[in-house]
């Protein structure tokens, strides 16, 4: 399992940690949808936060476009939406 940025057919841009399972579908766990924001950058939010994934979200390969590695910044702020620990600031001196 890897952190990943999936384009799917629809033009949404996601990220998730992208789990290949047997078979013909690929699993997507903790994905949220990439907006981009009036500063030029971007934004995270639950993808479709209405539904319960479970176990995760399964997308028929047909309707990928690509999958790709995000850059650092992003892979971030995509680890601390989705952390299940929480850590201390680094820059905060006790």
């Amino acid at each position: 399992m890897s952190i990943k940025i999936v384009r799917i057919s629809t033009g949404e841009e996601l990220i998730a940690t992208v789990e290949h399972i047997p078979g013909p579908l690929v699993r997507l766990k903790d994905v949220a949808i990439l907006i981009p924001t009036q500063q030029n950058s971007l934004g995270l939010a639950p993808f479709m936060a209405y539904a319960d994934h479970g176990d995760g979200l399964e997308i028929d390969p047909h309707f990928v476009m690509f999958i790709t590695d995000p850059v650092e910044g992003l892979k971030q702020q995509y680890q601390s939406m989705f952390s299940k620990i929480i850590t201390k600031d680094p820059k905060i001196i006790l």
